[in-house]
């Protein structure tokens, strides 16, 4: 917070304005934040967070690129700590959806907003492919490909999988049988990633 005579340390604000912003994304979405909002959020003057965030686009930036680091970070995990073989393409798979369903606010501002339309940003595109290399290298470990072509369709099977289940789940789209009813059911996650892992 402030120090005594008013002034901030330059990474503690950061730091904080960065936190409120991902709270704030978290509780509300995002599309009400604006770099004037969160001054009031954290309380500084309005000009305080221009010097860390320039404009709007630039804070949003900042917290989906902090959303993408934590996802990756726990695929890798996930499939350093899993039974190598296809345990490892699962838990990496399980991993994302349990970010998607838990920061589900979060998640729209990484892959469906004005960063990622209508064009992607090219700093989300380097995040998100550090999570497609992941995935690819869990493909080739695991499965293993003929062509560099089977490996892409392979890839391309899983994530469109994963991503769409994310998103539909979301959206509260799921089709209204009794086995997927609830959008957010782990268990029915859980059975289209292995179902999904077994046909690639």
């Amino acid at each position: 917070m402030a120090r005594g005579d008013g002034s901030y340390h330059r990474e503690d604000l950061r730091s904080e304005l960065l936190a409120a912003a991902r709270q704030f994304v978290s509780d509300h979405g995002h599309e009400g934040l604006s770099v004037r909002k969160l001054a009031q959020i954290v309380g500084v003057s309005a000009g305080a967070p221009y010097h860390h965030f320039p404009d709007r686009r630039s804070l949003l930036l900042a917290v989906a690129l902090e959303g993408y680091d934590e996802m990756n970070a726990l695929g890798k995990r996930a499939s350093d700590t899993a039974v190598p073989g296809r345990d490892q393409l699962f838990a990496m798979s399980h991993s994302f959806l349990v970010f998607a369903a838990r920061h589900s606010r979060l998640f729209e501002l990484m892959y469906e907003s004005e960063l990622t339309r209508p064009k992607v940003d090219p700093m989300i595109g380097i995040a998100q492919r550090k999570g497609f290399e992941i995935l690819h290298e869990g493909v080739v470990t695991t499965l293993g490909a003929d062509t560099q072509a089977d490996v892409g369709v392979r890839v391309a099977t899983l994530w469109s999988t994963i991503y769409g289940f994310a998103l539909l789940r979301d959206r509260h789209m799921m089709a209204p049988h009794d086995e997927i009813s609830e959008p957010r059911s782990e268990r029915t996650a859980d059975a289209i990633i292995w179902h999904a892992i077994s046909n690639i």
